[in-house]
């Protein structure tokens, strides 16, 4: 028994480990200030910064039916995460290589580079993010799952506030930062610059689009030490279904859930209005650049006001999901969607000195809120789906998902048509029918069969 309690400590902080350096991997390539700008400012293409936007989810969400239908007859299921994580962190390397090798001769040639790959990323972080999740759902405890997942944003968080500030002096001038902060951010600069000239034989001082190929390269890093993190998760062994089961029958059992768990059907109908209320989230920054003519390096700034908020938002979160269940952070956080499009809609009626402040806030509730989404849909999609059948009902649940992906890139065909501002205003209307559906859901937990083996 005391074996089995060191077992679930050890899980438990490796798990958390991987989190963290995770959450600084995508702070360093954050997708809703740092790629729209980059891919803003290489392209100009308001369709190519929606494309941006999707290109996460989808490419997240796509394989998982396949996935599943892989995993859940096999009592391991580490093998599918190294091999995801591996193509990840080996696709960034490739999006970090073509910024330094395409540079700024050839901007459309490097942003068809960039969405191949990115997409590539993030198709395998859906292969990897099945395997992750039942581990986790099968070495940390029902009660426990809130408490980790806010620890886990909790403490990436803390480290993405520091990320903000780098990311600021990386875009903007390292000079106007003394301290450790700037001895850092010119160590990083002169390592990069000698990078690129001697291996690469590329001649640069770092301008565009080359500092955002440093930041690629610390992204790099951090996705490669949370994937060496969770290598120390010891997998317990709980019971499997028998056999795979051909792809059509396994396509048949998400139907059967869908037709019987209303519960199911809820939270996906949740989610679904939760995508489209966020279409208009990649294009914070170019309206920000173009609309009110914030400087570039203010994205840095962005950046630290999330962090910052989600990390004392997740002391909350924990509190609130352990006390009050998961059910009420998912209502919380839909309460909260509609602030930021609101605010950007009203940011350009207010006086000049309150824009700035405003879209401080914007980036300020979206950290809270994002982190909120982060702790409510995970435990919330761990806690309902029945142990044996979970990769089948995770993995049918976000390829059912998959086409509202394309919320951003719907915002993208549609600002150039109706602007910013009306994008905003629709993205608060969906905001309301969220929280609505959210009210209607339940709080359920499904418990873990005794193991096998641990």
């Amino acid at each position: 028994m005391l074996k089995k309690a060191g077992v679930q400590r050890r899980n438990f902080r490796f798990a958390l480990l991987q989190g963290t350096f995770m959450r600084i991997n995508l702070a360093f390539a954050d997708s809703s200030t740092v790629l729209p700008a980059f891919i803003h400012k290489l392209s100009g293409s308001d369709i190519l910064v929606g494309l941006t936007g999707s290109m996460m989810t989808v490419g997240w969400m796509w394989p998982q039916l396949l996935i599943s239908n892989l995993l859940e007859h096999r009592p391991r299921k580490m093998p599918f995460y190294i091999l995801g994580m591996s193509v990840r962190v080996l696709a960034w390397l490739a999006i970090f290589f073509c910024t330094v090798a395409i540079g700024e001769r050839n901007p459309m040639l490097l942003a068809g580079c960039f969405l191949g790959f990115y997409f590539l990323s993030s198709s395998a972080m859906g292969i990897s993010t099945l395997p992750y999740m039942d581990i986790v759902s099968k070495a940390i405890a029902p009660q426990q799952r809130a408490r980790f997942f806010s620890l886990r944003q909790l403490y990436g968080g803390f480290f993405a506030i520091w990320v903000g500030f780098l990311v600021r002096a990386v875009l903007g001038d390292e000079s106007e930062f003394t301290g450790i902060l700037g001895n850092i951010t010119r160590a990083f600069k002169t390592f990069t610059m000698y990078f690129i000239g001697t291996i690469c034989r590329v001649e640069t001082d770092l301008g565009f689009p080359y500092n955002y190929s440093l930041l690629f390269i610390c992204s790099v890093l951090a996705a490669f030490f949370s994937f060496i993190s969770f290598l120390g998760v010891r997998e317990p062994i709980h019971p499997v279904q028998p056999a795979r089961q051909p792809i059509s029958q396994h396509l048949k059992q998400g139907l059967h859930f869908l037709r019987t768990d209303h519960n199911y059907r809820r939270f996906i109908f949740f989610r679904v209005f939760a995508h489209f209320s966020g279409m208009a989230s990649p294009f914070y920054i170019p309206y920000a650049l173009n609309e009110l003519k914030f400087s570039e390096a203010t994205i840095g700034f962005f950046i630290v006001c999330s962090a910052l908020s989600g990390v004392v938002s997740n002391t909350i979160w924990g509190y609130v999901g352990e006390r009050y269940g998961v059910r009420s952070v998912l209502i919380i956080t839909a309460g909260l969607m509609g602030i930021p499009p609101a605010l950007a809609f009203s940011s350009s009626i207010l006086p000049i000195p309150f824009q700035m402040p405003a879209f401080f806030m914007i980036f300020i509730v979206g950290g809270i809120l994002s982190n909120g989404m982060m702790v409510g849909f995970m435990a919330y999609m761990l806690n309902i789906a029945p142990p044996r059948t979970r990769p089948s009902y995770i993995g049918f649940m976000n390829t059912l998902l998959m086409p509202v992906s394309f919320a951003p890139l719907l915002g993208g065909l549609l600002a150039p048509h109706i602007g910013y501002r009306w994008l905003f205003a629709i993205s608060v209307g969906i905001c309301i029918a969220a929280f609505r559906i959210g009210m209607k859901l339940e709080e359920i937990m499904q418990e873990n069969e005794v193991a096998a083996e641990d």
